[in-house]
C-alpha cells in the first residue's frame, strides 16, 4: 500500500512539473538605450516656473499646526519636517490643519 502511494505522489509531482515546462516563453528583448522607454518628467510652463508664482495653499492664524504630535507655530517648524496630513477648507485653499514628523 504505502509503495503504492509513493508512486502516486511521485507521478503527481511529475506530471505537474512536465505540464508546467510545455507552456512556451516569451521572447525577452535585450536591453539597449533604444528599447528602454524614458522617462519625462512634468513640464514647466511660464506662470508656474517663476519665483512669482503665488503659492498653492494659504496657512492662516487659525491653521492648527502639530508637530510631532504637539501644537506649535508655523515658524517653528525644521525645513525638514514632512508632512503627514493636511487638512484644507472647501475653498481648496486655505489649510485648516497640518500635520508634520521630523526625521528620526
Amino acid at each position: 500500500m504505502t509503495r503504492l502511494t509513493l508512486v502516486l505522489a511521485a507521478w503527481i509531482s511529475l506530471v505537474s512539473t512536465a505540464s508546467a515546462t510545455l507552456t512556451p516563453r516569451k521572447e525577452r528583448q535585450p536591453l539597449s538605450p533604444d528599447t528602454i522607454p524614458r522617462v519625462q518628467g512634468p513640464k514647466l510652463t511660464a506662470d508656474g516656473a517663476g519665483y512669482g508664482a503665488a503659492p498653492e495653499f494659504q496657512v492662516t492664524e487659525q491653521t492648527e499646526v502639530l508637530l510631532d504630535g504637539k501644537a506649535c507655530r508655523y515658524q517653528d517648524v525644521p525645513q525638514q519636517a514632512t508632512i503627514l496630513r493636511m487638512e484644507v477648507a472647501p475653498d481648496r485653499k486655505t489649510v485648516l490643519r497640518i500635520h508634520f514628523r521630523t526625521g528620526k
